[in-house]
């Protein structure tokens, strides 16, 4: 049997190029080295490299290599002549691009830059999709967006009805917090509220403002024994201005009125339950019993002792305010208080000075992890699940939102405080679709609800002092709220009080004045005014040295007569006016007929 030459390429190797067929490369996935065809060879050919010549002892190594060629063992295959470059690496070849390659992709940049027939246009939802590719029907625009994109136009276009709708579909009762006439006539309020702030705020509009004019002239009317003890008249004055707003509120919205004990006595529960007994006998003066008044209360240790005795000996409606949680609220509630308020601005801020670690660190990874907004919504919700677990005769007022859309998210309680503000926008409907756990407890507050036990031990503690009975966590929250809420209603309260011991200062400073003496003070006044007529004439603007009084009848008499004016009060018009304004900007007050000099 003849040997068969070997396969291998000799010295004078000089691959030639085969015959390729030119193909498209579109639409066919890259072959790799190790890719091989139906009968075992690679598709893409290797060309071996020459073979070193060698002595006469190869010709066993080449007939084993023929050997296992023919016994179709997994050997490597002659190598056929190629264009491709040597490899150097495992990747893959490159393409072969020819001339037609590059002729096909001309004409396709042609054919895309092309200027498109002017036809009809197109609608917004063929705009929006994807070109059709081979020829095919387009898609459908809603179909080609992802869901989310599609919830998210939904949502967009979506209105929800408005949050007082919700509110009554609840059965939760919107108490008014506002000294706008017209909203109270018109808007289906089922309570009305009074509060410190607004008390100061009155003073500053003439319709209430008149009030606040009423209440002093009682008061010094009602002065015992004509004596001019200004601290008293100040105080009763005070309570006299407070029944005259409630009054009006209560002309124009059915339901109770909660109006409030003076929170500055908030550690005397003697002094608050006296406070309160006489509110109520000023409002039955006015023709409105016991059953449409609610006394609102500071929820410190004196004010759950002065509610308690004043729901058990004198049935008096109260209204402890803010409460600052769960154990906070359910001592109150054991109190027998009616009403339970929270107020949202001022636990939220609590919640987020709440710590339990002197590490500033760890205190700042707490404020980070959980928004104070969140927790006071959590508690809100826990105290509300546990006065429903066991049923409590309590109510839940929640106020001092930020917004309206707050009380969504404020779980069962039974009424919400909303000012002029928040009852226009919850009359307005609202874009986006309402949340669907809107007015629920969450399951972590369910679960601090559970956690709790009723009844508890906090009111046996000695002398009320149930706050040091509470929890660390709670009692800090606790110490934080009240003292929040008592600074800014103290400081509101003082404000009125000075604003109304400045009146009453003018009016027993003109009762101990004589006709001489009251002619001198004006001598007073007539030089005060000549001297700032002279610098105004000399273009320097000075501050009187004291307020000059413009409103007075007498002052007026004495500088004009009854049938001819006066040639001085004809040159000083202007003068008078720019000084009664700036006299009036510096007494702060729209009361003032004789103040004090």
């Amino acid at each position: 049997m003849t040997e068969r030459p070997s396969p291998l390429p000799s010295d004078d190797f000089a691959p030639l190029p085969p015959a390729m067929p030119v193909a498209s490369f579109r639409g066919k996935r890259r072959t790799t080295t190790d890719a091989r065809d139906e009968n075992g060879s690679p598709l893409i050919p290797i060309a071996l490299s020459p073979p070193v010549s060698s002595p006469a002892g190869t010709t066993r190594a080449t007939k084993k290599t023929s050997s296992s060629y023919l016994r179709g063992r997994k050997a490597q295959r002659p190598a056929q002549k190629s264009l491709m470059p040597f490899p150097t690496n495992s990747g893959p070849a490159p393409p072969v691009l020819t001339a037609t390659h590059a002729r096909f992709a001309v004409a396709a940049c042609r054919l895309l830059n092309a200027p498109k027939p002017p036809g009809k246009p197109k609608s917004p939802a063929k705009l929006d999709s994807p070109p059709a590719v081979g020829g095919g029907s387009q898609p459908n625009a809603a179909r080609a967006r992802p869901r989310d994109k599609q919830k998210k136009e939904k949502t967009e276009g979506a209105t929800s009805p408005p949050l007082w709708r919700a509110l009554e579909a609840k059965r939760k009762v919107v108490v008014a917090e506002t000294l706008d006439y017209e909203l109270l006539g018109t808007l289906p309020y089922g309570a009305s509220m009074l509060t410190p702030r607004m008390l100061q705020e009155g003073l500053l509009t003439p319709d209430t403002a008149y009030h606040a004019w009423v209440g002093a002239k009682r008061a010094i009317e009602k002065r015992h024994g004509g004596e001019w003890d200004l601290a008293s008249i100040m105080n009763e004055a005070l309570r006299f201005y407070l029944v005259e707003l409630g009054a009006s509120m209560l002309d124009r919205v059915d339901g109770p009125h909660y109006t409030f004990v003076d929170p500055r006595l908030h550690d005397d529960p003697r002094a608050m339950v006296k406070h309160a007994l006489r509110l109520l006998r000023l409002f039955a003066e006015k023709g409105y019993g016991r059953e449409r008044i609610v006394v609102t209360i500071p929820a410190t240790e004196a004010g759950v002792q002065a509610a308690k005795t004043l729901e058990s000996k004198h049935h008096v409606q109260t209204n402890l305010s803010l409460v600052s949680g769960l154990a906070h609220a359910a001592a109150c509630a054991e109190a027998g208080a009616t009403c339970l308020t929270l107020c949202y601005r001022e636990l939220s801020d609590a919640c987020g000075r709440k710590t339990t670690s002197s590490n500033p660190f760890v205190r700042a990874w707490d404020t980070f992890s959980s928004s104070p907004k969140r927790l006071a919504e959590e508690v809100i919700q826990a105290t509300t699940a546990y006065l429903n677990l066991h049923e409590l005769p309590s109510a839940i007022l929640v106020a001092n939102l930020y917004g309206a859309s707050d009380a969504e998210r404020l779980g069962e309680f039974d009424a919400v405080v909303f000012t002029a503000d928040h009852s226009l926008k919850a009359r307005a409907p609202t874009p986006g679709v309402p949340p669907a756990n809107a007015f629920k407890v969450g399951a972590p507050a369910k679960r601090r609800a559970h956690d709790v036990q009723y009844p508890t031990s906090y009111l046996a503690a000695k002398d009320g002092g149930f706050m040091s009975a509470m929890p660390a966590d709670a009692r800090t929250v606790a110490g934080v709220t009240l003292a929040v809420g008592l600074g800014a209603q103290t400081k509101r309260m003082f404000e009125t009080s000075m604003h109304m011991l400045e009146f009453i200062q003018g009016e027993a400073q003109l009762d101990h004045l004589d006709d001489i003496g009251l002619g001198e003070l004006y001598d007073e006044d007539d030089k005060e005014l000549n001297r700032l007529n002279e610098l105004a004439a000399d273009g320097v603007d000075a501050e009187p040295l004291v307020p000059v009084r413009w409103n007075d009848v007498g002052f007026r008499l004495r500088c004009s007569s009854w049938d001819v004016p006066a040639a001085y009060l004809v040159g000083h018009e202007e003068s008078r006016d720019d000084t009664s304004a700036r006299s009036r900007s510096s007494e702060g007050s729209q009361l003032d007929v004789g103040g004090p000099r």
